[in-house]
């Protein structure tokens, strides 16, 4: 028999240590009355509210991934479109197609020249059903010109450039009857000219700095990430797939999250990992393990973090309590599994096993299970941290019936 684990306790906890989180930041983008209609979300360095991008693709990578699966959608932008930074890569990467296309606005960075290609893609992504933007425009120039029919929006920057080239960058970008956003709006004076310009939207310092958020580690280690690219590389997507999922409750946590934002989910949730596997399909899965493995701002550690282990243990143990108890029934011993990956799911700060209730799309029977200790698989829960702590799992009152 193994060892018991330590107590709960003694398990790192999501929140509790800057370690134990990554960071990206929140601005928010508001209308003339101060009110947020959208937010951009940005790279942020470890332990802090500030940037030092020396590669945009990683950093727009990592900003995708804490915001689809770290925190979820609703918590990161409130019901409001996300406005995300793209450089020249990124921008022609199929990656892209993981951002669900109703909430996010796609930036193209002031630094990617509209070549053809870059053209092409801008016209299919918004044939596609994705709003764009271009960003830290400063002067009306030839590559501007070139993006605008391709666009939604233009963020003109007011800090850069001659405040005298304004105007008519603003009539040329009304003319073609986009809307303007003005960004790096610092001063009450800035504001003033913005509004009478004719911007619609705005974004800086004299409405709101950007916010420090933070998602919780994915307890996802560098080798699982290497195994499950070889894995989908080699067109594995079988049963040694499946198991690798299994020994990474982390990944699992993510995926469910990202079903939720790529709408995927099924109307009365998810029973099992492998469920959940055939709903994203193979493709969303190699986009997102790819995106991990650019985001290389996640600071992946070389082996499974202690937390990780404790899930992977706890769901590995209901699973085989409930063949146990139902050796034919293998629906009800992958409903445990997922049971025991999402009673130690990472949360966002200050989150709670009450998240579960709208962070994750599984059944109502597993969400009872975790939040209440309902029906069979709460009673398998309650053996399994009965065991955890030492103590006789056979106690456990409600315990199925071998």
């Amino acid at each position: 028999m193994q060892a018991p684990l330590p107590p709960l306790s003694a398990i790192p906890m999501p929140g509790l240590r800057d370690a134990e989180v990554l960071h990206f930041g929140r601005q928010p983008i508001v209308n003339a009355a101060g009110d947020p209609q959208a937010y951009e979300l940005l790279y942020r360095e470890a332990g802090g509210n500030w940037a030092d991008v020396l590669d945009d693709t990683a950093a727009t990578a990592q900003v995708i991934a804490l915001a689809l699966g770290g925190t979820g959608l609703d918590w990161t932008l409130r019901k409001h479109a996300g406005f995300i930074n793209l450089g020249r890569q990124l921008l022609l990467d199929d990656l892209l197609l993981l951002v669900p296309p109703g909430h996010f606005v796609l930036e193209v960075l002031e630094s990617v020249p509209m070549d053809t290609c870059v053209l092409r893609r801008l016209a299919w992504l918004r044939e596609t059903g994705y709003r764009l933007a271009l960003d830290d425009v400063a002067a009306l120039t030839a590559d501007v010109r070139k993006a605008l029919p391709a666009v939604d929006f233009v963020k003109v920057d007011f800090r850069s450039g001659n405040r005298l080239d304004l105007p008519r960058l603003a009539d040329a970008v009304l003319q073609a009857d986009r809307l303007l956003i003005g960004e790096k709006i610092e001063t009450a004076d800035d504001f003033a000219l913005a509004q009478q310009l004719g911007f619609h939207l705005f974004q800086g310092f004299h409405f709101a700095r950007p916010e420090p958020l933070a998602a919780p580690l994915p307890h996802l280690d560098r080798g699982a990430l290497a195994r499950l690219q070889t894995l989908l590389t080699q067109g594995a997507y079988s049963e040694a797939l499946l198991a690798e999922l299994h020994a990474n409750p982390g990944l699992v946590a993510q995926l469910l999250r990202l079903s939720v934002a790529t709408g995927v989910q099924p109307g009365a949730g998810f029973a099992s990992v492998r469920a959940l596997l055939a709903a994203l399909g193979p493709h969303s899965l190699q986009r997102w393990v790819r995106l991990l493995h650019i985001a290389d701002g996640l600071r992946l550690p070389g082996e499974p973090s202690l937390r990780s282990q404790a899930a992977h243990r706890r769901a590995t143990f209901m699973a085989q309590a409930a063949r146990h108890v139902r050796p034919h029934d293998t629906a009800f011993a992958e409903a445990a599994f997922l049971t025991g990956v999402l009673s130690l799911a990472p949360l966002p700060p200050h989150g709670t096993r009450r998240d579960i209730q709208d962070t994750f799309p599984v059944t109502q029977t597993i969400r009872d299970a975790i939040l209440d200790g309902h029906g069979e698989l709460g009673a398998l829960l309650q053996a399994a941290e009965a065991y955890e702590r030492g103590g006789n799992p056979l106690a456990v009152p409600g315990l199925p019936a071998a």
